[in-house]
């Protein structure tokens, strides 16, 4: 269906809809800057799957929760997420995205770097709590150095 066959109305909730999930994507990356693994397991539908790009795969948003604490232990020190170059297909109550994204760390010099470039392959639903994600596997583009 192009665009000239939807009802503004329709139109409307497709940009609602976009508007949801791109926030979404926003705030994974925030959440986890912040430590705050509660709402970002919020973001995750009941039965989502995380693929980690280091082949760890988490069931569940329990153990999808659990599965970050678990690397967050292993590293107390702060990072920074970056979350790029967005692209959303639609398609009724489910969506599917790529993120391109990047992770930052001070290092020992007290320089703040770039240590990663990756994408985030995401599916999404619509739930009765808003979009969530379905599935996510993160790949690395540009090597992977100091992730627990």
């Amino acid at each position: 269906m192009t665009k000239g066959e939807l009802s503004l109305e329709e139109r409307v909730l497709l940009l609602e809809d976009r508007a949801e999930i791109l926030q979404s994507l926003y705030d994974y990356g925030e959440l986890l800057d912040t430590r705050d693994l509660d709402a970002w397991a919020r973001l995750w539908a009941e039965d989502g799957v995380f693929e980690m790009s280091t082949g760890r795969t988490a069931n569940g948003r329990a153990a999808i929760r659990d599965m970050l604490a678990a690397v967050m232990e292993r590293s107390a020190t702060p990072v920074i997420h970056m979350e790029m170059n967005p692209r959303i297909t639609l398609e009724g109550d489910t969506a599917r995205s790529t993120m391109l994204y990047g992770v930052a760390r001070t290092q020992d010099d007290g320089l703040t770097r770039v240590i990663w470039l990756g994408h985030h392959h995401s599916r999404h639903v619509r739930t009765p709590d808003g979009w969530k994600i379905s599935y996510r596997r993160n790949t690395v583009d540009l090597p992977e150095t100091g992730h627990p």
